[in-house]
């Protein structure tokens, strides 16, 4: 039987990871208690997200290289994701904010619910 030994990172290596987390506040490192509107997010992302407004900004389903681009990663990330969450990619959905997505869906299912409902 063959066993998968994974290193667990510690939370120093973790830290190098996130450039916010640079910071000091009176020689102490600083950590964030924000809300998901305030996330920390790795240098990774960073640098994926200027690769992406830098050289593939644009509207989706036009025939133009970025646009096509644009669909493609798109694309991507709704597989990646729906690998990840043993689903389909046609039921994976991106929106613009946690608190965005919860008010639609609670307006979609709330058509289907009367007085007296248990939910």
């Amino acid at each position: 039987m063959y066993q998968t030994i994974m290193k667990i990172a510690s939370t120093e290596e973790i830290r190098t990871h996130f450039p916010a987390l640079d910071r000091k506040q009176g020689n102490y490192p600083v950590a964030y208690f924000d809300g998901p509107g305030g996330t920390q997010v790795p240098r990774q992302v960073v640098e994926a997200m200027n690769d992406y407004l830098y050289h593939h900004n644009a509207n989706m389903d036009w025939a133009y290289p970025s646009s096509i681009e644009t669909n493609e990663m798109i694309h991507a990330a709704r597989e990646t994701m729906a690998d990840f969450l043993n689903a389909s990619a046609s039921e994976i959905a991106f929106g613009a904010n946690m608190t965005t997505l919860t008010f639609h869906l609670a307006r979609a299912l709330g058509r289907e619910f009367g007085p007296g409902d248990e939910i």
